[in-house]
């Protein structure tokens, strides 16, 4: 590990003199006024996408620096002058282009100001990515990031386990803005499902990352991109409201503030969200203890609620022309009340039935605070070099109680019993990481870099019985652990262009991991020490203006998380349990993905090969109790092949549609239950998006998906689907009204079955929701001059995955 550090190091010292590509020039009126603080925007010719923007300095100087070979021209405007645009000029991505000097006048203040909108399409097909456009979407108004997720090409979100999934792999690694969430999955779930969609401007999916990406996850990457408008001087807001009625009453509220100015910039957003529910739970169990069979039914209305507040705010400071600070702070809580009382029928084929009425009581409560500062410096040939510092901490407190009954045939009380269990989860984390890019020659760029992880968690577990009016510790159930990880991380990649029509980026990144778990008074538990080489490659070639192929690489790594290995135990009915799992290894991924593009049509082929893929909510039986013991296991290999394919139609002038189809076959090999099994899956998932434009600013959305029945280890989820409309009307400056109604024929619902011949029949069902029906009204203020990414009509990063709830 010291060698390949100190190899990474030679590595930026010795290119530290290779020039990077660089668009400058300067701004003055028609009097040759040097014009401090214009707004520059650099626009790349072919599709109209602003590249980069920047605000010209006291002098009315202004630098790109890290622009590609293209065709670009540069857009300059301020308050009180014209806006202004240079000609066309074509960049090879190596020199230092000094452009003429570009002249402003003075506008003509009769003339009324007009706003050309554009919007993209919902879904998007980008290089290496899915990109899922949430700010144009209407239907999901009001709603939480983790629904947005629920209608995405290939996602799965399993209500049941507060996870995520991508084309049906789980190891999903949630990013905010390009920076990794470092929690387990269950607690970036329970951030997201607190997280209105009105604050969010797009969502990416990235299956196949980059070297430069934390080689954790096997499924891939979500990024979260919040809105933060950066593209002129001044301030603004917006303030959403949103009131909606499901099962029970669901409310959120969303309060954004941004403000650019020439040196320091900066911005805030606070959201609450107050969800009340009633779910349906039905599950079925069946096997034979060699005596006799034995069912399980089990049924209950789960009544929930989640009260949530997140938080985030940051700064920029330019320290000098070439130097910026910054800044984040960003949190969340959330807490989730569950009430279900339920009724479990044990039917034997010999032996007197029995019924059982429990009563669950549970509380689960996350607090989460981040800090973040960042410093990049560009020098004068330009190369960048950035650092961050992250603090990351964790609190989760989760309660239960539980009360039992048990009665006979003839509906007499036999035994009762009543126990309660505490478990408490501070986690604590320390992120560095230093990054260097540059030019070498005319054709490559290289970026390389260091990062150090630090985690370290304690999580108690105590069991308590209730004999008379008192309470009695359980050693049995009870249990502690202390886990302390660290991961050392280098990377290099390396972006080449052969032509203007052949790029290839190819990167490695090697990670060296140490984990040690043991119980607080020293037990070990977990000791492993790993070290891994990742590679990844992207070969891209523009075949013509209409056709481009695109074909990558890529090895990764999911480890578990850290509440999947730490031992605890909860209560499902009297005889299913969910259970830790200290002995689950990392699973280790290799993924071969073809991307083409055919005009506005979209098509992606990907294949993957996962070894001890780490599979959740796998049941053991114990014979002797007819107890199921539910938790993550190893299963010993899965394949899985998919198919996307994307495409917009034009019906009519005023009726677009955007269709997105996955489909994918896995296999499966594994032993669960005493059982060698070799199971296949075929599957399809469907997204189809039609939005009406009608006079008078009003617009309508309709939604629709389904998706087929997918594996996950000793059982599948079967399929499930939803039909979705929204209707929204534009008010201008008064702001934007939207109502919808989600899930309009309550289709939606988590169900799950074992394979066909299995030992152990296990299935069941979970409604989270009826019929939601929201209106959600959005004013903006401010000066709506300031501006974000361009928006094309239609026409067509990583620990926090480890925090669990």
């Amino acid at each position: 590990m010291k060698t390949l550090i100190g190899v990474t190091l030679l590595f930026f010292i010795s290119f530290l003199g290779f020039s990077q590509g660089i668009i400058q020039g300067k701004v003055q009126d028609s009097q040759a006024k040097d014009m401090s603080f214009a707004n520059v925007l650099l626009w790349n010719k072919p599709d109209s996408l602003m590249v980069k923007g920047v605000i010209s300095d006291e002098s009315g100087n202004f630098i790109f620096t890290e622009i590609p070979k293209g065709e670009y021209y540069v857009e300059v405007h301020i308050l009180g002058y014209a806006k202004t645009h240079s000609p066309v000029f074509s960049f090879l991505g190596t020199e230092k282009n000094n452009m003429a000097t570009i002249i402003l006048h003075q506008e003509d203040q009769n003339l009324e100001e007009v706003t050309v909108v554009a919007t993209r399409p919902f879904f998007e097909l980008e290089q290496g990515k899915m990109v899922v456009n949430v700010a144009n979407s209407i239907s999901i108004a009001g709603l939480s990031v983790i629904d947005v997720l629920d209608r995405s090409p290939g996602v799965m979100v399993n209500r049941q386990s507060n996870s995520l999934s991508i084309l049906g792999k789980n190891g999903v690694v949630i990013l905010m803005n390009g920076h990794r969430f470092r929690m387990p999955i269950e607690a970036a779930y329970q951030m997201l499902a607190g997280l209105n969609s009105s604050d969010v401007e797009k969502i990416e999916i990235i299956t196949v990352p980059p070297a430069n990406y934390d080689a954790d996850g096997d499924a891939g990457f979500i990024n979260i991109v919040m809105k933060k408008d950066n593209a002129m001087i001044g301030t603004n807001g917006s303030l959403v409201i949103g009131q909606g009625y499901g099962s029970g009453y669901n409310g959120n509220m969303s309060f954004s503030l941004n403000h650019q100015g020439p040196k320091f910039s900066w911005f805030g957003i606070l959201s609450a969200t107050y969800v009340d529910q009633v779910q349906e739970w039905e599950s079925f169990r069946g096997n034979n203890n060699g005596f006799e069979d034995i069912n399980i039914e089990t049924y209950t209305d789960r009544f929930a609620t989640r009260k949530a507040i997140n938080y985030q705010a940051g700064f920029d400071y330019k320290l000098a022309t070439n130097t910026i600070i910054s800044g984040l702070v960003s949190g969340y809580n959330n807490r989730w009340d569950l009430t279900a009382p339920n009724v479990t029928k044990s039917i034997y084929s010999i032996s007197p039935d029995t019924l059982f009425k429990m009563t669950t009581v549970e509380v689960n409560r996350w607090s989460h605070i981040m800090g973040n500062i960042n410093l990049q410096h560009t020098f004068q040939n330009g190369q960048v070099i950035s650092t961050n510092l992250d603090y990351l901490t964790y609190k989760n407190s989760n309660p239960s109680r539980y009360t039992i009954m048990e009665y006979n045939e003839s509906d007499d009380l036999i035994s009762s019993e009543e126990f309660r269990i505490s478990k408490d989860t501070p986690i604590d984390l320390w992120v560095a990481d230093i990054n260097h890019s540059m030019k070498i020659g005319k054709s490559v760029a290289v970026e390389s870099g260091l990062r150090a992880t630090f985690s370290k968690f304690t999580n108690t577990i105590v069991f308590e019985e209730k004999l008379a009016s008192d309470w009695f510790f359980n050693p049995d159930f009870s249990s502690d652990g202390l886990l302390n990880e660290d991961i050392l991380a280098a990377f290099s990649t390396a972006k080449i262009e052969f032509d203007d029509k052949t790029t290839l980026n190819a990167g490695l990144r090697y990670e060296n991991t140490k984990t040690n778990l043991t119980t607080v008074s020293g037990e070990e538990i977990v000791d492993r020490h790993y070290g891994d080489f990742f590679p990844t490659a992207f070969l891209s070639r523009k075949i013509n203006t209409d056709n481009l192929i695109q074909v990558s690489y890529g090895r990764r790594i999911t480890r578990p998380t850290f509440n999947e290995m730490a031992p605890f135990v909860m209560f499902s009915d009297p005889f299913s349990f969910f259970a830790g799992n200290e002995n689950i290894l990392p699973t280790y991924t290799n993924t071969y993905k073809t991307d083409y593009s055919y005009k506005s049509w979209l098509f992606s082929v990907q294949y993957s090969l996962d070894k001890n893929l780490i599979a959740r909510f796998q049941p053991t039986l114990d014979e002797e109790t007819n107890t199921v013991f539910i938790r993550t296991e190893n299963l010993d290999r899965m394949q899985t092949v998919s198919m996307m394919m994307a495409f917009p139609l034009k019906v009519t002038s005023w009726w677009e549609s955007q269709n997105n189809f996955t489909a994918n076959y896995q296999r499966l090999n594994s032993e669960q239950n005493g059982e060698i099994y070799e199971v296949d899956q075929k599957g399809l998932q469907v997204v189809l998006t039609n939005t009406f434009m009608l006079p008078k600013k009003y617009t309508i959305e309709l939604v629709g998906y389904y998706i087929s029945p997918t594996i996950n280890g000793y059982f599948n989820w079967l399929s499930r689907g939803f039909v979705n409309l929204g209707i929204q009307k534009d008010f201008e400056k008064s702001g934007v009204l939207r109502v919808s109604c989600n899930d309009i024929f309550e289709t939606s619902q988590m169900r799950w079955k074992s394979f066909e011949g299995s030992n152990l029949e296990f299935s069941g069902r979970l409604k989270f929701e009826k019929r939601v029906f929201m209106a959600t009204y959005t004013y903006k203020f401010g000066n709506n001059k300031i501006k974000g990414t361009r928006n094309r009509k239609v026409g067509s990063q990583e620990e926090q995955r480890r925090v669990t709830n």
